[in-house]
Order: structure tokens, then C-alpha cells, then sequence
């Protein structure tokens, strides 16, 4: 299916209602009344955008096929006081969950596990729907304001008809005037279905190290499901050594690959997380411009993102999920 037939079956009548083919619903979480809105094009990836929770995705399918991991958590309210490593109790993973903008990572500084944004409460949310082109765009405004200088990130996430692809494009504003620390990560989650006995991890061009002593035993075996036993969670760090980052899951027991890409100008790093636990069995694959040891560590190794006062950053990840 290409966009055209949309086109065509508007201008001869067959369509009655654009949700037939774009559908998108707008919810409330209970019992919280955290926002939802779910996008539904035909042929394309079905999302669930959650605007209180940083405009971040829940669960995704593709010719319904889940392709997220989901937590135990669930879909909760954002978390006030994210002191020290509260975050993971707010962690309901999803598709994507974005980490930073102050910290990525361990605690440090003062700063809590992996930052605030995803507890950030999005503004002036809004969603448009081009049936010329059959895709389906979300934006909306998130502001990090619990800091001076404060970071406005303004998203944009689109899905379309006819193909499975998924943009998600932000653009982080500096509206101070000195420079602001501004690590970020794209923590975007696989699991069960999609990542089990099977499936396979292909990765672009990059340099893979363990983040710690208890990951080396992650480094023989990275590209396959790991045996569901209790034990470490393990990270390892993947530098990108071309310019285009890229990783692509394939289960061909359900038929189905999903490749995530970006671009390594921005986001150099590729962070893995494995966790073989019973109940947890999750793939993580995180594009970032930081490891996820903290900003001290960062900061010691020269290597902690700046914004400079008034300077504009754009970030993006691609997802694109085809029968294979």
C-alpha cells in the first residue's frame, strides 16, 4: 500500500472517514488521567504517545506484532521527587523512554537516575493528520524547568501509512544565557515477542567495550537472546566508528526485523542493556551522546554534552519494522 491509494480513495469517495486508515484516539489513563493518544495508520507502525510522561512512546505494533517491551510497571504517573534511583519506579518502559536532559545514568552530582525528562509534562500538544503524504504527526513542547538554565525540547513524532516507519525528531532550545549540561539518551525497548529464542541483534560500525567488570560476560553473546536466569544486568557501550548509527532486531519466526537508526554526529554512542532476569527478559538499545555512568564521569572525561546559551540541538531516531 502506497499513500496514493489514500489520495485516490478520498478524491473518488471511497473513503468515508480518515480514521479508517490514519485513526487516532485521544484517553486518559486511569486512575491517574495521565494523558494517551494512540495513532493507528493502516500498514504502518500502531504507537501510543504519552504526553505527561515527556511525550515518550508505551507500546508499538506492526501487523500486530508487539515490538516494545513493556515493564511491570506500567503506565504510571510521573514521579515528583526522582531523588537518587526513584526513577525505576516510574520505569514502565515502552517503545521509547528518554533519559536526561540533566543526567544520564547512575546518580550523580545530585542528579537522580537518569534525569528528569521523562516525568516532564508535555504543552501545547497537538496532532495533524496528511492524508497526501498518509502519515500522522504528534508534537509537542517539553520544558526542563527544574533547572536554571531551563531546556525546552520541542518533538515531533510521526508514524506512516503504508510502510512501517517512525520518526521522532526533537529539537532542544538553551533559553538561558551561559551554557547548560545536557546528556541525553534514547531508551528504546525490545522484548517478548520480538526478542526471544531465535531472534538476532545486527549492529552498524561500532567499538564495543563493557561498561563494568560484571557486563564482560554480555560480550561473547550480545547478538542473541540471552537464557532467562537470574543474575547482573548487563550494559555495554558501542562507539560509533561511521557516521550512521544502526541496529536491526530480526525474528524470523514471526517474520518481522526492526532496524533503529541515527545519526552518530549527534548521538556517537550506543548503549546496550541486557537483563536476563525472570519477568524482565529485555533488550535495550540506547543511542545517546554520553555512557550511562553519570555526569561526573562525563564531566572527568570530557565528555559531558553542552548546550551553549540560546544554541539549538536536533536529535532524531528513525524506526522502521518490515516483514522479512
Amino acid at each position: 500500500m502506497t499513500t496514493d491509494p489514500l489520495r485516490a480513495a478520498l478524491l473518488d469517495g471511497r473513503l468515508a472517514n480518515p480514521d479508517a486508515v490514519l485513526h487516532v484516539r485521544e484517553s486518559a489513563v486511569a486512575p491517574s488521567g495521565m494523558r494517551a493518544i494512540d495513532v493507528l495508520p493502516m500498514g504502518g507502525i500502531a504507537i501510543r504517545v504519552l504526553p505527561d510522561r515527556g511525550m515518550d512512546l508505551g507500546q508499538a505494533w506492526f501487523s500486530g506484532v508487539p515490538l516494545a517491551w513493556v515493564s511491570e510497571v506500567g503506565e504510571v504517573e510521573p514521579i515528583a521527587n526522582l531523588v537518587d534511583v526513584a526513577w525505576g519506579n516510574g520505569f514502565g518502559g515502552g517503545l521509547l523512554t528518554t533519559c536526561g536532559l540533566r543526567n544520564v545514568g547512575v546518580p550523580s552530582e545530585g542528579h537522580g537516575l537518569h534525569g528528569t525528562f521523562s516525568h516532564l509534562s508535555a504543552s501545547d500538544v497537538t496532532v495533524e493528520r496528511d492524508l497526501d503524504r498518509g502519515v500522522v504527526t504528534v508534537k509537542g513542547i517539553v520544558v526542563d524547568d527544574r533547572e536554571v538554565p531551563e531546556l525546552r525540547v520541542e518533538r515531533s513524532i510521526s508514524t506512516f501509512a503504508g510502510r512501517g516507519r517512525l520518526e521522532v525528531v526533537d529539537v532542544t532550545t538553551n533559553l538561558g544565557d551561559r551554557d547548560a549540561e545536557a546528556p541525553l539518551l534514547y531508551h528504546c525497548n525490545f522484548g517478548y515477542p520480538l526478542w526471544t529464542d531465535g531472534a538476532a541483534l545486527e549492529l552498524g560500525d561500532v567499538e564495543t567495550t563493557a561498561r563494568d567488570d560484571a557486563s564482560r560476560p554480555a560480550l561473547p553473546s550480545h547478538l542473541s537472546p540471552p537464557t532467562v536466569t537470574e543474575g547482573d544486568e548487563w550494559v555495554l557501550e558501542h562507539r560509533l566508528t561511521s557516521g550512521e548509527g544502526r541496529a536491526i532486531v530480526t525474528n524470523r519466526d514471526l517474520g518481522v526485523s526492526v532496524e533503529l537508526s541515527w545519526d552518530g554526529g549527534s548521538l556517537p554512542m550506543l548503549n546496550q542493556w541486557i537483563d536476563r532476569n525472570p519477568g524482565m527478559a529485555v533488550l535495550g538499545l540506547e543511542p545517546a551522546n554520553c555512557t550511562t555512568r553519570g555526569r561526573a564521569y562525563e564531566r572527568a572525561h570530557g565528555g559531558l554534552p553542552i548546550i551553549a546559551a540560546g544554541e539549538h540541538r536536533r536529535t532524531a531516531i528513525t524506526i522502521e519494522a518490515r516483514p522479512t
